[in-house]
């Protein structure tokens, strides 16, 4: 059958159970040892409102700013190596990076989405937080978001019941 072709998935992850479930189905069940898989967290940056700039020193509002992105990097990271430890304790051996991106200008959605795209992934994993059809009128949705905007597959975990599953530990995968 010869050398199978290496796959990059993204996988989008957060602090969230669902997100966590989610990882861990991956793991048992798409993940391959020959794919290349990029956890990605995006993180907010502090929004300060206009009059605080007004009546602040910038210095100060800065020096916030950056222990922010400090303390969220270490809070991405941590995040992201319990994910990885826990995917190497249930025998997975392939290649995972770690991404910590913070979103600058643009929202969430529109920072991963260019990442997924300058990544040359093959497939995104991303959790569904089961939100109906109203929240998503009104939140919006990040699941159907990337289905609808980016060109590769996307599997969207429905977390439904999947602590059940993912707890029994079953090791078979996706051909």
């Amino acid at each position: 059958m010869g050398s199978e072709r290496k796959r990059i998935i993204v996988c989008a992850v957060d602090e969230s159970d669902y997100s966590k479930l989610a990882w861990d189905w991956s793991v048992e069940n798409i993940f391959r040892d020959t794919d290349e898989v990029h956890l990605v967290h995006v993180y907010n940056k502090p929004r300060f409102p206009y009059h605080q700039y007004l009546y602040q020193n910038y210095k100060k509002m800065l020096q916030l700013s950056l222990e922010h992105d400090k303390k969220m990097q270490e809070i991405s990271n941590k995040l992201m190596w319990r994910m990885i430890q826990k995917a190497q304790e249930n025998g997975y051996k392939g290649t995972m990076l770690p991404k910590v991106l913070d979103v600058g200008d643009e929202s969430a959605k529109q920072r991963i989405t260019k990442y997924i795209e300058n990544s040359g992934a093959s497939m995104v994993v991303v959790a569904s937080r089961g939100a109906g059809a109203l929240g998503r009128a009104f939140v919006g949705s990040f699941s159907d978001y990337l289905v609808h905007q980016v060109d590769v597959p996307v599997l969207v975990a429905k977390t439904n019941g999947l602590k059940l599953k993912a707890s029994k530990g079953t090791n078979e995968k996706m051909a």
